[in-house]
């Protein structure tokens, strides 16, 4: 391997670099992510579930669309006999619906899951298997296969990235043709397999593998954001890794320093999320980071086209900020004019507070906006249980979209849409207080991915009803549709 260079900002701790060659791992899903099995209750799949006053699902600007499966919401089971999750939602010029994930293909091993909907919510028989492609990078590997990316080409190509198990994981990034099939003119056979850097074992149960997340399409090809190792002997820890690939699906030479940018924030844990490109072919790369003193808060990172840092924002384009005082994550960045919308969750130093729903704003030059919110952050709390922020998006008149999911007791997860006015508070009207839960008919439902349509008439999200463990209860995968006006 060769060495990697790095660029040091001086007073923030944080390092510019690339490993020329090398691998980013990732043996499973993180541990925030909901474990594959969770358990119906009475409740029918798709209810609006009642948290302190009937929730409306109808509000100014959005409601569940009736005519799309059962009241908005459409169950799909892949695989009667395994789970089987969306994680992302994109659509076609045509209308077409694309949503990506994974399903387990026997004895726990996972595959990308990339299915088609007409724009009426059906399977598209003609695109892959009755609707569904699957493809298993590796097979008979293990659980960690993950399409958590997704791009869909004005051609009505898919490309998907995600952790793949290899090596014993790297970032696979996946490109499918119009029909479904394996594109031949991407990476070998339409997988491109990227080793960013060396897997390190932490002890005997612990490994730090390549991780891969979100990918955006740019001009000439795709940017795709993941975790690596830190390469340096001394160090168990993992920096953020940014990628350029080419629409033949290698490294991009011109992209960073021959093809990738390392960025290492406080010699610490940094855990890649998800990729924007914006219209002037920046990107935005969101994630969070765990200091020396075990504090973990957001990361918003600009580079240029050519993958140098942005000077102008942030400390050398890097805008890292401690919103609460224990825990702040970002699972993705929305646009909002020339700022900058993020979601995940946190929660304050006070052990006993549980872990809410956090959305916050980021200015143009990368300063956190504390006149957003309370004080610089909206926290949803549904129930004083935990309740956590997936992705966020926003619509045109500057409102937000953030879903995840939320919890009334211990025992029962729920999927949760939040409604915001542009400045961050909850729109009345919108189920309660601007939160609506949706019982998908398990114990662990959630939503992970988001999209709004090109028209802005309807934001479809992705996500997955979480079966019964107890019982080995498969998940099932889930999509909805809302309806903007």
């Amino acid at each position: 391997m060769r060495k990697k260079s790095l660029i040091s900002i001086a007073g923030l701790g944080i390092a510019f670099g690339a490993i020329e060659s090398g691998t980013v791992r990732a043996t499973t899903l993180p541990p925030d992510t909901a474990p594959v099995g969770s358990a119906p209750d009475a409740t029918a799949a798709g209810t609006p579930t009642d948290v302190s006053s009937p929730p409306d699902a109808a509000a100014p600007g959005l409601a569940l669309d009736p005519t799309f499966g059962t009241d908005g919401v459409l169950n799909v089971n892949v695989n009667d006999a395994g789970h089987d999750r969306f994680i992302s939602v994109a659509t076609g010029t045509d209308g077409a619906i694309y949503a990506s994930g994974f399903v387990d293909v026997g004895d726990g091993d996972h595959a990308f899951l990339i299915s088609k909907f007409t724009a009426e919510g059906v399977l598209d028989a003609t695109y892959g298997d009755a609707g569904s492609a699957v493809v298993n990078v590796v097979e008979g590997g293990g659980d960690a296969e993950a399409a958590r990316g997704l791009v869909v080409g004005d051609d009505g190509s898919v490309t998907v990235s995600g952790p793949a198990d290899h090596d014993p994981a790297d970032a696979a990034v996946v490109r499918l043709d119009p029909t479904g099939a394996l594109d031949s003119t991407f990476g070998t056979g339409g997988i491109a397999i990227l080793d960013l850097g060396a897997g390190k074992a932490v002890d005997a149960e612990t490994y730090l593998a390549d991780n891969a997340w979100g990918l955006a399409a740019r001009d000439g090809g795709y940017v795709l954001f993941a975790s690596s190792p830190n390469q340096e002997a001394d160090r168990i820890d993992s920096d953020f890794n940014i990628v350029g690939i080419t629409d033949a699906g290698v490294l991009d030479e011109a992209f960073g320093t021959g093809g990738t940018v390392v960025v290492d924030i406080n010699a610490s844990i940094d855990n890649a999320r998800n990729v924007k490109v914006d219209d002037q072919g920046r990107v935005l790369a969101a994630g969070y980071s765990r200091d020396g003193d075990g504090i973990v808060s957001p990361v918003l990172i600009r580079l240029n086209p050519d993958g140098s840092p942005d000077e102008s924002f942030g400390e050398g384009g890097v805008a890292n900020h401690i919103v609460l005082d224990a825990v702040t994550e970002a699972y993705n960045v929305a646009f909002q004019g020339d700022n900058y919308i993020l979601s995940g969750y946190g929660r304050g130093a006070d052990d006993v507070e549980t872990v809410d729903q956090v959305t916050y704003r980021f200015t143009a030059d990368g300063a956190w906006d504390e006149t957003f919110g309370d004080g610089g952050v909206t926290r949803i709390n549904v129930a004083d249980q935990d309740d956590r922020g997936r992705n966020v998006t926003t619509l045109p008149d500057g409102s937000i979209v953030v879903v995840g999911s939320g919890k009334l007791d211990d025992t029962n997860l729920d999927a949760l849409v939040v409604l915001l006015d542009p400045n961050g508070a909850p729109v009345p009207g919108f189920g309660a207080d601007g939160s609506l839960l949706i019982d998908l008919g398990g114990v662990g439902d959630a939503f992970f991915g988001v999209t709004v349509t090109d028209d802005a008439s309807a934001v479809y999200v992705a996500g997955f009803k979480g079966g019964e463990p107890d019982t080995d209860e498969e998940d099932d995968a889930v999509l909805v549709r809302l309806t903007v006006g």
